[in-house]
């Protein structure tokens, strides 16, 4: 019984802190928020417009769609959040606003009854004659500072009626503000929930199109799989080798002649500074594309067209606009420039014991050993004219681990 007991306290206690957790974003992380998305929405609605020009549907074009249709749910509920930390903002100004009329009330009736005391004594000879009808010097002094301190304690009380009628203007300004931005976040929600509910149409409508043709897509699918399961490999192969010609060259290099594991890469000063850099920007890289959406995220999905279809995707593929240049997103040296297929060139760029993968490339600007910088244009990305799409896929890797470029991309 103790045991349940402590279990359900954890539990407790746990829903506690991620509901805490929850409550405290602000209300300037969200307008970051809902400007980012507004922006990939926008970037998605140009690329939509260029690959319509075909009258056929393409999965190009149904990802773009998807991707659109999630990050238009995100920004409702974004604007969802804001709406509420609004409606606390205004209920919390309302009873600031009421409990500051109380205390204003409570001073101006505690100074008028100062101000008629002091009217019914307001002669200078009143004064004196308190003064002098004292017993003796001790209650004198002690009458005059009587008279000094509610002279100051008048002074007191009309600063405080001052301030807090400042107080009272301020907090009804804030809440008019808050009841305008509450009323413009409304309309935008309605906006964005009309826009939802038709691109959701447009999208059953393009799905539906394509599912006529569901046997060739998942054929497609599988095709592309099968090349990049090839191309994964060489990305393999190739960074194994950097990793045990670095072990080699460490190792001779070292007095004690150490042998890390063949997965972990051993590094001289300048690599390991290198790599704490790299490390160090984790969410700050720049995009590998100038402009564009991640139209596939990293890990598994399934197809849009068919559930039969399981795609794995070790990195992101992003979609951009045709003639769009890959860019270098951190300093480092070329290890490698493959061509997995006819209509593939593949970069892989190493800074420290990380690598970035760059493909779907048309041309390479780089060659092998080349030294490159942050957003150094590194080649042209491929545009598919069958699917209508112009897409880079970017990887990144730390050793031999996969990691997800979107947590280290900014945002």
């Amino acid at each position: 019984m103790r045991h349940t007991i402590q279990w359900m306290t954890l539990v407790l206690l746990t829903l506690l802190v991620s509901v805490g957790g929850y409550a405290q974003r602000s209300k300037e992380s969200l307008e970051k928020e809902i400007r980012s998305l507004q922006k990939e929405i926008e970037t998605a609605n140009k690329l939509l417009k260029e690959t319509s020009k075909s009258k056929e549907v393409t999965m190009g074009q149904v990802s773009l769609m998807n991707k659109k249709i999630k990050d238009r749910q995100k920004l409702i509920n974004a604007c969802n959040e804001q709406i509420k930390i609004l409606e606390r903002n205004i209920k919390k100004g309302e009873n600031n606003i009421t409990s500051l009329n109380g205390e204003l009330k409570k001073l101006s009736g505690e100074y008028a009854k100062m101000v008629q005391f002091a009217y019914k004594n307001r002669s200078r000879y009143d004064q004196l004659e308190f003064l002098f009808a004292s017993k003796d010097f001790n209650q004198a002094f002690q009458r005059m500072r009587y008279i000094q301190q509610f002279a100051d304690a008048r002074k007191t009380k009309m600063n405080q009626i001052a301030n807090t009628r400042t107080k009272v203007s301020r907090e009804v300004e804030e809440l008019r503000q808050n009841k305008e931005q509450q009323a413009e976040l409304l309309a935008e929600q309605k906006a964005q929930q009309d826009a939802l509910i038709q691109e959701k149409a447009e999208l059953d409508a393009q799905v539906k199109q394509l599912k006529k043709k569901e046997g060739s897509i998942q054929q497609s699918i599988k095709d592309k799989q099968a090349q990049a399961k090839k191309f994964q490999k060489q990305i393999d192969d190739i960074i194994a080798e950097e990793i045990r010609k670095a072990n080699e060259r460490v190792a001779k290099d070292s007095k004690k002649g150490t042998n890390p594991k063949p997965d972990r890469m051993a590094l001289t000063p300048s690599e390991k500074a290198l790599s704490t850099s790299f490390s160090a920007n984790r969410g700050k890289l720049p995009w590998p594309v100038e402009r564009g959406v991640v139209s596939s995220s990293y890990g598994k999905h399934t197809s849009a067209i068919s559930d039969k279809v399981t795609v794995t995707n070790n990195g992101v593929d992003i979609a951009t606009v045709e003639n769009a240049k890959a860019r270098c997103v951190f300093e480092g040296v070329v290890v490698s420039v493959v061509k997995p297929s006819a209509s593939n060139i593949g970069i892989i760029i190493r800074h420290g014991d990380f690598f970035t993968v760059y493909s779907q490339l048309d041309e390479a600007y780089v060659n092998r050993g080349d030294k490159v910088r942050t957003k150094q244009e590194i080649g042209k990305v491929h545009t598919d004219r069958s699917e209508g799409k112009t897409e880079l896929h970017f990887e990144l890797r730390q050793g031999t681990e996969t990691l997800n470029p979107s947590v280290w991309l900014a945002k």
